[in-house]
């Protein structure tokens, strides 16, 4: 014989569950949005390097599945070979997340893209390369990283959220 269940007597929210609460998962970012004022900075801080890769970060704020860039934090590259490379190290220069890390591809034999070099030594979630083969940028290309792989992200204007050039 099975043991029946007691009830107290009470008021009726005793028996009552309480409503299912589904947990909040923000959507994944899908785009950067650089501002004309933060993409000109960052041009800037690209043709004065030239030809040396240029680098630092990109102060975000989340907008639902975009990153805005806000403000635009230079870093010194360290690199023993600062033509073909990019290297710094993360310290309180940078800002807090969000934010994205950026940097230059100045040599026209450079991929627009995240190089396998860059791949493994990117500590950042999210990257941003600045191809500048001749001072003025060409090409801007995002990316995300994923558990195994990187993956691209749509960059965009900021007021008008258009594409900005990619090769």
């Amino acid at each position: 014989m099975r043991d029946e269940p007691t009830h107290r007597p009470g008021s009726r929210k005793d028996c009552t569950a309480s409503p299912r609460r589904l947990p909040v998962v923000p959507r994944p970012v899908r785009a950067v949005l650089l501002p004309s004022p933060i993409r000109r900075s960052v041009e800037s801080h690209v043709a004065a390097a030239h030809p040396h890769e240029a680098g630092g970060f990109l102060r975000c704020v989340r907008r639902g599945d975009r990153l805005r860039a806000t403000g635009h934090v230079p870093v010194r590259n360290d690199s023993p070979i600062p033509k073909r490379r990019f290297e710094t190290t993360v310290d309180d220069r940078a800002p807090p997340p969000p934010r994205v890390f950026y940097h230059s591809h100045t040599s026209p034999a450079s991929i627009s893209g995240l190089t396998p070099v860059d791949k493994r030594s990117i500590p950042e979630p999210f990257a941003l390369v600045v191809f500048a083969p001749q001072e003025a940028a060409l090409s801007y290309r995002g990316f995300k990283r994923g558990l195994l792989t990187w993956r691209e992200l749509r960059v965009e204007a900021g007021s008008s959220r258009s594409r900005l050039p990619r090769l």
